[in-house]
């Protein structure tokens, strides 16, 4: 039996305790979650790719609700947690080619997952996503951070200008409340579809300087 709701940690990492999106994230959706069997919690920071390819098994069993949970795509407010219901649409093709060559070089995205999920049609009607706000060096200020022996959250707040607890427990509990269907929860639920999606950088830039 398939569970009616699947639950999918984008970017997933169990090296890091303080890592919010590592063990302790998981340990909060299992709480949170107690006594709800219909619910399955799996890690997928295994990429866009690997995720699409597993739900395109033939017999493989789709959940009637998807809630992703991952890192934003754009830093504009460390720590800030936000949901998106996702309304899918479509992409240029090239668009979606450049998301498919980063998803086959290792890039885990949860905008990628999305929209390369859609493209091939394997998300449900009811799919969400909850997104951390995390600046692009915040993994390696932690893994800094946690050698030095100065992982504490309270050094750690100070370091990246948030609480990793503070932001594990609203994702866990955004996620939860979206997972259940609780549409009395205080959760702010805003549409995402393809087209707001960040566009996708360049592995290369190159500047060219002429000089009289």
């Amino acid at each position: 039996m398939s569970p009616s709701t699947l639950i999918g940690i984008v970017g997933f990492t169990p090296v890091l305790d303080c890592y919010p999106l590592g063990p302790k994230l998981l340990a909060a959706l299992e709480t949170g979650l107690t006594g709800h069997d219909d619910v399955a919690i799996e890690n997928m920071s295994w990429g866009p790719i690997h995720i699409v390819q597993r739900f395109q098994d033939e017999g493989a069993a789709r959940p009637r609700r998807l809630v992703l949970v991952g890192g934003a795509a754009v830093s504009l407010r460390p720590g800030q947690v936000r949901a998106f219901r996702w309304l899918g649409g479509s992409l240029p093709a090239q668009a979606v080619q450049e998301r498919i060559y980063e998803a086959v070089t290792g890039i885990v995205d949860i905008e990628n997952t999305l929209v390369i999920g859609t493209h091939f049609s394997v998300w449900p009607e009811e799919t969400y996503s909850v997104e951390l706000d995390l600046a692009a060096d915040t993994f390696g200020r932690l893994v800094i951070a946690d050698n030095q022996g100065s992982a504490d959250d309270r050094a750690l707040a100070g370091e990246l200008g948030f609480s990793p607890e503070a932001a594990i427990a609203k994702l866990a509990e955004t996620t939860v409340a979206l997972a259940l269907d609780r549409s009395e929860a205080s959760v702010v639920v805003e549409g995402k579809s393809a087209l707001d999606c960040a566009k996708v950088e360049s592995f290369a830039r190159n500047r060219i300087a002429v000089t009289a």
